[in-house]
């Protein structure tokens, strides 16, 4: 499961101390739009939640991709078990990104920055119309961020640095380089399944 590179805006609660629906609500009311994540050893789950409804449900088994289920089922899996509950704050602009994003497959190899810089690979892919993202991990620090591309276009990322779970800004890719010339950065790859 991919998560927004942002700190989160709430962290280490239990699900056990946890209403599920009234949570939602209030979260709803406090942030607007977000994303609620809980892991356990088995399991992984995403609800993407907007100020008036509740968009989708993301959950994942170990070794297994994620899928989108109906409220129901995420309801029984939520109270089958014990999780560890993180809340991301999304923008309006970026939530819908976020809950609708299509399944995708990650590359099992890794480049380092040593290897080629980013803005030469970012160029092959733009050459090659990928879609998909790729996830930058500094080996010093850790900051990083996740860039998303279309058809070979950068059309935004996520940063450890950021707010709101989808910047569109230069400047923000501009602070990424500069953080990999100064700490060397690790590229994983996912690209985005056609449906």
């Amino acid at each position: 499961m991919l998560l927004p590179r942002e700190t989160p805006y709430l962290d280490g609660l239990n699900s056990y101390y946890l209403h599920l629906e009234r949570f939602i609500e209030h979260m709803q009311g406090e942030i607007g739009s977000g994303g609620i994540y809980c892991l356990s050893p088995a399991l992984e789950m995403m609800i993407y939640f907007n100020e008036h409804e509740i968009i989708s449900n993301l959950i994942q088994e170990k070794g297994q991709p994620a899928s989108f289920i109906v409220a129901h089922d995420f309801h029984n899996a939520f109270y089958s078990s014990m999780y560890s509950v993180k809340v991301f704050q999304l923008d309006a602009h970026a939530i819908f990104f976020w809950a609708q994003m299509p399944s995708f497959q990650r590359a099992k190899a890794a480049l380092k920055s040593t290897e080629i810089p980013l803005p030469d690979l970012i160029f092959r892919l733009r050459q090659r119309q990928f879609s998909g993202f790729i996830d930058v991990q500094l080996m010093k620090k850790i900051d990083g961020g996740t860039l998303f591309f279309n058809d070979g276009d950068r059309v935004g990322g996520s940063y450890s640095w950021g707010k709101g779970g989808m910047s569109t800004s230069d400047e923000d890719y501009h602070s990424l380089l500069n953080r990999i010339q100064l700490n060397e950065g690790v590229f994983t790859f996912g690209s985005f399944l056609k449906e």
